[in-house]
């Protein structure tokens, strides 16, 4: 049994996730909807394990509380869980915290993998983070700047808005986006546009897909 703090936006989500590490014989000892609040019940309570939400609504997200909590407690197990495939998706290209264990949400259909995912974040809480669990897909393969790419199509930014954003010539972001479609091996077409197709990839992978075609 581990001494838990959760921290999680959805009210909701937060409860249903409390009662499931309850009934596989862990105690909660505290629980928030914020990061403020969460770093605040690690501070006070001490627990074996921080389990938190990456996307945590406006303001700080959950990695923030991850590396804030890392150095307060370095032997804290710390469970993060998202719906996201690849943290560099929110446009956040720090390393996770030592340790940490990185489980996509749609994962948990099963208590057995959430209660293994626990497990790990106690036993390697002073060594390498994991990749996502039982979640494997291409976006784990592509480079910082590909991601960021990716994300600043989807948001609309043209090319001549991305190479001023990025700090680099129109003609390297045209190069990468073309290099972007070839390593997604999206195929482009006449009624296929190529911005369409980057943006449609960046939207499956922020829901877990591992698969966008």
């Amino acid at each position: 049994m581990a001494r838990l703090v959760v921290v999680e936006d959805d009210g909701f989500t937060r409860m249903l996730l409390c009662s499931q590490l309850r009934e596989l014989g862990h105690e909660v000892v505290g629980d928030a909807a914020a990061s403020a609040e969460g770093i605040a019940c690690v501070r006070a309570l001490r627990p074996d394990a921080l389990i938190v939400d990456l996307d945590l609504g406006r303001g700080p997200t959950g990695l923030d509380v991850a590396h804030a909590v890392r150095r307060m407690l370095p032997g804290l197990g710390i469970l993060m869980l998202t719906s996201y495939i690849d943290v560099r998706l929110i446009g956040d290209f720090r390393p996770l915290p030592p340790g940490s264990v990185f489980m996509v949400k749609r994962t948990l259909n099963d208590p057995a993998v959430l209660s293994s995912a626990i497990d790990l974040s106690l036993a390697s809480s002073t060594g390498p983070s994991t990749a996502p669990i039982a979640a494997r897909s291409v976006a784990l393969k592509l480079r910082d700047g590909q991601i960021e790419i990716m994300r600043l199509v989807a948001a609309g930014y043209t090319n001549a808005e991305i190479a001023k954003e990025r700090h680099i010539e129109e003609k390297s972001v045209a190069k990468a986006v073309t290099r972007l479609l070839d390593q997604l091996d999206l195929k482009v077409t006449e009624q296929r546009n190529p911005r369409v197709l980057i943006t449609q990839a960046y939207y499956a992978f922020i829901a877990g897909l591992a698969e966008f075609r």
